[in-house]
């Protein structure tokens, strides 16, 4: 009969300890070899996934699987890009069908489309848009950086900056001038330069 009983406590200790175990907490930091990848920590991710750079010339990038994405104003890899965010942002402008206007001028004189913008780092390196493009651009990449826990998409570090983050609110926080005026947009190769 004793045996019964020793063995029921050993088993009732044995439960009572396999139930505790798993839910305490590691106070142990894992070791770099067993870090899951996470987009939110690019430098968790595989070594050129955790990078947008398409190069420095069209070729390249081209070469690279990069294709030049409207929302980001860069030439971007695969796994930099949200497609699906960015076909929204072409279709949520002023224009007809969402488009947004683009300009070569500073003027606002000379148009330009998306195939024109993407060849331009080659050619100047920027264009110029409305305040009202801007605006939405920022709130995009917000909608990007939410959507990146879903999408496994990696944010560039051009814009997953706490100083982009700070330029957004200044620009969508500062009173809005009484007269039209346009902003200067870069047009990049390299999206992991801040």
């Amino acid at each position: 009969f004793h045996i019964v009983v020793y063995l029921l406590a050993a088993w009732g200790f044995i439960s009572l300890v396999s139930y505790i175990l798993p839910q305490t907490p590691n106070l142990n930091p894992p070791s770099h070899s067993s870090v899951v990848p996470d987009v939110y920590r690019p430098e968790t991710l595989s070594p050129g996934l955790n990078i947008c750079n398409c190069g420095t010339t069209i070729k390249e990038a081209l070469l690279l699987s990069c294709v030049y994405d409207s929302l980001a104003t860069a030439w971007l890899p695969p796994h930099c890009r949200d497609a699906d965010l960015t076909a929204l942002f072409d279709q949520a402008g002023p224009g007809p069908n969402g488009e947004w206007s683009y300009y070569l001028d500073e003027n606002g004189t000379i148009p330009l489309t998306n195939d024109d913008i993407a060849l331009l780092r080659e050619t100047g390196g920027s264009f110029w848009s409305t305040r009202e493009w801007h605006i939405a651009h920022c709130v995009f990449y917000w909608q990007k950086y939410y959507r990146m826990g879903d999408t496994g998409t990696v944010m560039e570090a051009r814009f997953g900056s706490l100083s982009h983050v700070e330029h957004c609110s200044r620009l969508i926080m500062s009173p809005v001038p009484d007269h039209f005026f346009l902003l200067s947009v870069p047009v990049m190769m390299n999206s992991s330069a801040e």
